[in-house]
């Protein structure tokens, strides 16, 4: 008998059970939306069973999002049923160049939509002067309008049913590029980037539901980088990033840090994390509830896709890095969401050794082990995750933007 148990011991030992290794499935895509030029998809979220996407377009018109291209380009925001039927679509844009980057829902049904814009420079027509002969009246050629860089804040507010209920701006002295917004306490607070001149700076700002701001609040001296932020149950963020300033009392170590802030509802910086490995450039891209962070580690010769579940800031629960050719996408809900471009071996699914870089998603339960896996037919530029709906990602193939759900 003893012999029986000991040869079936080491058969354990040389063949371990795969009952629980995870298999990659492919994830089929629901509907595809195709463009011409060079649009975006910034932000994609899930209210109420509707699918909601916001971005940019640049194409002169389109199938999916109604009138035509006004500037260079134009924000939109559209609405989708579970099923791939659009409720409704519609166009940010003016004269000017705009660009749309966040949403976020109200508690009345309206939406929230966050972007940037320009506008163009009045020249004054210019007259002939006196002492010049002109005895054809030949009018003198105006000089063109001269377009301003991407330095206004840019909020609308959208109704349930698709039309703009308000707009308002916010002129700034740099470029800017808004990456999130928030309802909080009966206002709206943006999180994102101003760019003044080589210096990369974050920034908070806020403003009443009827369009009045706040000062907007810099974060950062020479670079620092606020890419995502969710919002705390005491009306605190949590915004996360890259940097290589000093920030409170924390240096940098390496040549950017990946960094976790934790800002009060008034934009002040109150707690600072760092992520750091020496000789690379780290950041955190990502972060969904509950601190479950996505970002992207660079060395020398490669780059990893770096994902990590925090109890609280300093604090990681697990942390997993893969060889991956782009940063990470994150969620979080019953169960956690990565999404990244892999090139290499992922711990957990035996058989994947991709020869050529692949996207994919990754389930992940409480303790950091794979439940689930997904190749996914273009690399995946939003995600968002509920219970009613499931895992929602945006697609972006260069051609189309397709849209992934994921039933839970």
């Amino acid at each position: 008998m003893k012999k029986v148990l000991s040869l079936s011991l080491i058969l354990l030992l040389i063949f371990p059970n795969t009952a629980s290794a995870v298999s990659i499935k492919s994830a089929k895509t629901l509907f595809e939306l195709p463009y011409l030029a060079n649009d975006q998809v910034r932000d994609v979220l899930l209210k109420n069973n509707n699918i909601f996407l916001t971005g940019t377009t640049e194409s002169i018109n389109s199938i999916w999002i109604p009138g035509q291209l006004n500037g260079s380009s134009d924000g939109f925001v559209t609405s989708y049923s579970t099923s791939g039927v659009q409720n409704w679509s519609l166009r940010l844009g003016s004269e000017g160049n705009e660009i749309a980057t966040a949403l976020t829902a109200d508690q009345d049904g309206s939406i929230w939509v966050v972007g940037a814009s320009n506008t163009y420079l009045s020249q004054v027509t210019p007259i002939n002067p006196p002492n010049i002969l002109n005895p054809d009246n030949v009018p003198i050629t105006p000089a063109p309008q001269t377009p301003t860089p991407i330095n206004k804040i840019r909020i609308w507010q959208i109704s349930s049913a698709g039309v703009i209920i308000n707009s308002f701006e916010y002129s700034t002295d740099a470029v800017v590029l808004p990456n999130n917004i928030f309802v909080s306490n009966d206002n709206l607070v943006v999180f994102g980037n101003i760019y003044e001149k080589s210096l990369t700076k974050g920034f908070y700002i806020s403003s009443s539901k009827t369009g009045v701001f706040s000062g907007i609040i810099k974060i950062g001296k020479k670079f620092t980088q606020i890419n995502s932020a969710i919002i705390n149950k005491d009306s605190s963020f949590t915004a996360v990033g890259s940097s290589s300033d000093k920030i409170l009392k924390t240096k940098p170590i390496s040549k950017a840090d990946a960094i976790t802030l934790r800002i009060s509802d008034l934009g002040l910086v109150q707690q600072v994390a760092r992520a750091t490995l020496k000789s690379t450039s780290r950041s955190w891209d990502s972060i969904g509830s509950g601190l479950f962070q996505g970002g992207r580690v660079n060395y020398s010769n490669r780059s990893e896709a770096a994902i990590t579940k925090f109890s609280a800031l300093s604090k990681p629960v697990w942390n997993v890095r893969y060889l991956s050719k782009s940063s990470t996408l994150v969620a979080a809900g019953k169960n956690s969401w990565a999404s990244f471009v892999s090139t290499g071996a992922i711990k957990g699914i035996p058989k994947w050794k991709p020869k050529v870089a692949t996207p994919v998603v990754l389930e992940f339960g409480k303790k950091g082990k794979i439940i689930s896996s997904y190749t996914l037919s273009a690399p995946a530029v939003a995600i968002d995750i509920n219970s009613e709906i499931g895992t929602v990602l945006i697609t972006d193939s260069g051609k189309s933007f397709g849209l992934v759900l994921i039933n839970q």
